[in-house]
C-alpha cells in the first residue's frame, strides 16, 4: 500500500520536518511518549538501498521508523517491480511464490470473513490490485476498496471493473460496513490513532475488524536481525508486537475476538531475507523455506508468534 499524504500533521504522533523529504516523530504513535531509544539502522533492500533508523519508544517499547519520509516524498519508495502488490508482476521466482501464496490466501481470507459475516458490505483498506475484492464480489458480497497507488487502482478498474477510492477519509461518512479488513496495511499508515478512530466510525454495530501485520516477536525476526525482510523500511512505519495491536484495539473501542498465526508468511519472508543476505546464492530459496518452516515449528511448540499475526476484533457495544 502507498500511503496518502495527510492534509495536516498526524494526531497520533506529532513530528517536525527535517527537510523536504523527511520528518521526525516527536511523540510515540502508540503511547505519546517523547523519548526514543535507537534500535538499529536498517536498509531498504528491495528498492532504493538507502539506510533508515529504527527506534523504540523509551516508555512503551513501540518500534517505529524514525526519521521517515514525508507523505509527499513516500511515493518513490513504492515505485519498482519489487513492490509486487502494486504491479502484479509474475516474471521472477519470487513473484511466482507471491502469487501462489496469494491464491491460497484468498480462500483463507474468504473463509474468515464468511465465518464472521456470511453476507453484507466489506471494506478492504489497501486493496492493491483488487483480487481479494473481486473474489468476495463473486461470492455475493458488496465491496469497497481503498488504494492510494494510482497504478494499482487502474488495474482494479481494468481487471475487475471495481471503483476504488484513493484514501480512507474519502469513504462516505454514512457508510456502514459489516467487515473492514487491513491485510498488511496498518504498518504503512502514518497516523495510527486517527486510522483506528476512522475504522470504528465506518463499522456497523458489532461489525468485525480484521488486521494482519508482521510480528517482530517471531523467531525469524530475531534470527535475521536487520536483514529481516518484514522490516521493509521505509514503507513500514510501525513494527508491531502483539501487545501493541491489542492495546490499540482496546483503546479505540474494539473487543478482541482472536489472535491467530499466519503460517504461510514465514517461508516467503525468510526466502526474501536470505536473498538480502546474499542474492547470488542459488540455495537461498531452499534455505528460506526450511528456516521459515522451522520458525513455524518453534511457534507451534513455544507459543511464540509466527512471522505475521492476524487479529480479529469486533466493534464493542456502547
Amino acid at each position: 500500500m502507498n500511503p496518502t499524504p495527510p492534509s495536516s500533521p498526524p494526531a497520533g504522533g506529532s513530528f517536525h520536518v527535517e527537510h523536504a523529504s523527511q520528518e521526525t516523530l516527536i511523540d510515540c504513535p502508540r503511547c505519546g511518549g517523547t523519548s526514543f531509544v535507537p534500535w538499529a539502522t536498517v536498509r531498504d533492500h528491495s528498492i532504493t538501498k538507502e539506510d533508515f533508523q529504527v527506534v523504540d519508544c523509551a516508555t512503551c517499547g513501540f518500534r517505529s521508523t524514525n526519521p521517515r519520509p514525508t507523505q509527499n516524498a513516500a511515493g518513490r519508495y513504492y515505485q519498482g517491480d519489487a513492490y509486487i502488490s502494486h504491479s502484479n508482476s509474475n516474471s521472477s521466482l519470487q513473484d511466482k511464490l507471491y502469487h501462489l501464496a496469494r491464491r491460497w490466501g484468498l480462500r483463507r481470507k474468504y473463509g474468515i470473513i464468511h465465518s464472521l459475516q456470511p453476507n453484507g458490505k466489506v471494506l478492504d483498506v489497501g486493496c492493491g490490485t483488487g483480487e481479494f475484492l473481486a473474489y468476495l464480489m463473486s461470492r455475493g458480497y458488496l465491496v469497497q476498496g481503498v488504494e492510494p497507488s494510482l497504478k494499482a487502482r487502474e488495474q482494479v478498474i481494468a481487471n475487475h471493473s471495481i471503483a476504488v477510492l484513493p484514501a480512507l477519509d474519502m469513504v462516505a461518512a454514512h457508510e456502514q460496513f459489516q467487515v473492514v479488513t487491513l491485510w498488511h496495511v496498518l504498518e504503512h499508515l502514518p497516523d495510527l490513532r486517527s486510522t483506528f478512530k476512522r475504522l470504528f466510525s465506518l463499522l456497523a454495530d458489532r461489525g468485525s475488524l480484521i488486521i494482519a501485520v508482521p510480528d517482530r516477536g517471531s523467531w525469524d525476526a530475531e534470527h535475521y536481525g536487520t536483514d529481516w525482510a518484514a522490516w521493509d523500511v521505509p514503507r513500514h512505519l510501525s513494527h508491531f508486537r502483539q501487545e501493541d495491536v491489542h492495546l490499540l484495539l482496546r483503546e479505540h473501542g474494539f473487543e478482541l475476538i482472536a489472535t491467530r498465526r499466519m503460517w504461510m508468511d514465514a517461508p516467503y519472508i525468510c526466502t526474501l531475507s536470505e536473498s538480502y543476505r546474499d542474492a547470488t546464492k542459488p540455495w537461498a530459496l531452499l534455505k528460506g523455506v526450511l528456516l521459515g518452516s522451522w520458525s513455524n515449528v518453534l511457534s507451534a511448540l513455544s507459543g511464540r508468534p509466527t512471522s505475521s499475526s492476524l487479529y480479529i476484533a469486533r466493534k464493542a457495544e456502547p
